[in-house]
């Protein structure tokens, strides 16, 4: 939304209208530059002017520089100003570099959201903020791809603090849990006994998606301990994929695990 007071994004308008015409939830977020206490509320309020048509499901301080000689009081004097103001949910986006230096009040946030990019090659590869293990989202690239967009974009996933409805005010929509034994995976009848499902139990938040590939459209994130359904697996990009049927003959494919090869395949 802005940079500082001062400097608003000429984008953000046309981005947000959009979004909002296609149903599509979304967020705000300004980056910090404070010089006072005084300037720190400002920034709040100018913020708050800016995106509070838009209806926001949560409103985020980017903290990435130290443009006041106390972050701490700073930044939870513009936390708290956004709550006077009626922001409901208010979270800080920090950087892992500087996240011990500002010693910020991160307890008195909603949510807490970290980059940490490792290689930055378009992927996660298990590398994690070192800062500190309490995180909500980690920022693991900012040279993602998805379709239709040309250029290198962030991306970004969920760590298992805030659920999805509870960051974006909307429940992805997933299968609910089957009454099923506590195992990783195992055999159960299909109606009329003719195939048997297969059902594997998520250790981590996983993307269900059209096709057995990173880039492909998302259909749900699914989480950490949904029992997933599936009568297949196929091999693709170096992933094991699950192939989970679906209403209407279609199919959604889940990245159940990295492939482990004692040999070439072709």
């Amino acid at each position: 939304m802005q940079y500082g007071s001062l400097h608003r994004d000429i984008h953000f308008e046309t981005h947000l209208r959009k979004l909002k015409e296609y149903k599509v939830p979304v967020a705000v977020y300004a980056w910090v530059r404070g010089t006072s206490i005084a300037d720190m509320k400002q920034e709040a309020r100018d913020f708050y002017q800016r995106a509070a048509k838009f209806q926001p499901t949560f409103w985020w301080l980017d903290v990435e520089e130290k443009s006041y000689h106390d972050m701490r009081s700073g930044c939870e004097s513009y936390r708290q100003e956004l709550k006077r103001l009626g922001a409901k949910k208010v979270g800080v986006y920090i950087a892992n570099h500087l996240y011990r230096q500002f010693n910020l009040e991160v307890e008195k946030f909603d949510a807490i959201w970290i980059p940490a990019y490792g290689q930055n090659n378009g992927g996660y590869e298990g590398f994690n903020p070192t800062c500190t293990n309490r995180y909500d989202i980690h920022q693991y690239t900012s040279n993602g791809r998805i379709p239709g967009y040309k250029g290198p974009i962030d991306l970004n996933r969920l760590t298992g603090g805030k659920d999805f409805a509870t960051l974006f005010g909307t429940k992805v929509l997933i299968e609910e849990k089957p009454s099923l034994p506590e195992t990783s995976l195992e055999e159960k009848p299909v109606e009329g006994g003719l195939k048997t499902l297969k059902v594997f139990t998520l250790n981590t938040a996983v993307y269900l998606r059209e096709k057995a590939n990173t880039t492909s459209q998302v259909i749900a994130l699914l989480y950490k301990g949904n029992q997933i359904k599936f009568d297949d697996i196929i091999l693709n990009q170096g992933y094991l994929w699950a192939v989970q049927p679906r209403q209407k003959g279609e199919e959604g494919y889940l990245a159940i695990g990295k492939i482990t090869a004692y040999g070439k395949m072709k």
